[in-house]
């Protein structure tokens, strides 16, 4: 019994040593997809970096002068943005929350996985957000996110936090943000309803694709109204005639 005394501490000790040291590698823990998303410095990513940049300003420019938009971005285009351009013009720092860092995108089949960098120095830990992402079929301008997977690390969390989170992003840029449960699932799903204060929107969604590697949306404007009609020259009156020229040959 007193050999059984003495060892308890010590064993209990020890146990309460591996769980913390597990604990942390568990917060620690860094997705594979997220390591790879990182670019090495170079022309390639710099290159990609200008062509999001590019495309998106095109797009926007589309969105306010065109009938029909539409555009494809890769999340290597995304990701060399967000080490690229993202910094270097201060837009990070002037967007980001506190303590978040390294935002990366991976796009896969119907679904957008996101990840940052939360925290500083040895305290920092990922954190990562799993999503599916589809329009509504019978409703314009609704897009539909379902929350897959939420972790810190290794550890998966509860969600209502991120959800608050996405409500609240939602509702600043005029999204108004709708929740369910997804009955076959059990998932949270997000219901973005874009322009839902405007009786009619200027804006529809028409199509979103998210392929391996790959995002395309595409959309109509509804300011445009049907093409004005053209209608045809009419010919050119004949030169009126003079004393000197007569009237000229009758036109066939």
């Amino acid at each position: 019994m007193r050999y059984r005394s003495v060892y308890l501490p010590a064993v209990l000790a020890l146990l309460l040593l591996g769980l913390a040291a597990a604990g942390v590698l568990l917060v620690r823990y860094e997705p594979r997809w997220y390591a790879q998303a990182d670019r090495p410095p170079g022309p390639e990513r710099q290159q990609d970096s200008e062509m999001f940049y590019n495309t998106f300003c095109a797009l926007l420019t589309d969105v306010s002068s065109e009938p029909r938009w539409g555009a494809t971005f890769t999340d290597e285009q995304i990701n060399a943005y967000l080490e690229e351009g993202f910094v270097q013009s201060g837009l990070s720092a002037r967007v980001l929350p506190e303590n978040i860092s390294r935002p990366r995108v991976r796009i896969e089949a119907d679904r957008i996985r996101l990840a940052f960098r939360y925290g500083r120095g040895a305290w920092s830990t990922v954190v990562s957000i799993d999503l599916r992402a589809w329009l509504a079929p019978r409703e314009p301008n609704v897009m539909c996110l379902e929350l897959e997977a939420f972790h810190v690390g290794a550890l998966p969390l509860a969600v209502q936090s991120i959800l608050e989170r996405i409500s609240e992003a939602g509702r600043q840029n005029g999204i108004d943000v709708g929740w369910y449960r997804n009955p076959e699932t059990g998932r949270p799903v997000a219901v973005l309803h874009f322009q839902a204060d405007q009786p009619k929107p200027t804006l529809e969604l028409s199509a979103l694709h998210l392929g391996q590697g790959v995002l395309t949306i595409q959309g109509k404007s509804n300011d445009f109204g049907p093409p004005a009609r053209v209608l045809p020259t009419p010919p050119a009156p004949p030169p009126a005639a003079t004393p000197e020229t007569g009237p000229g040959p009758r036109p066939n």
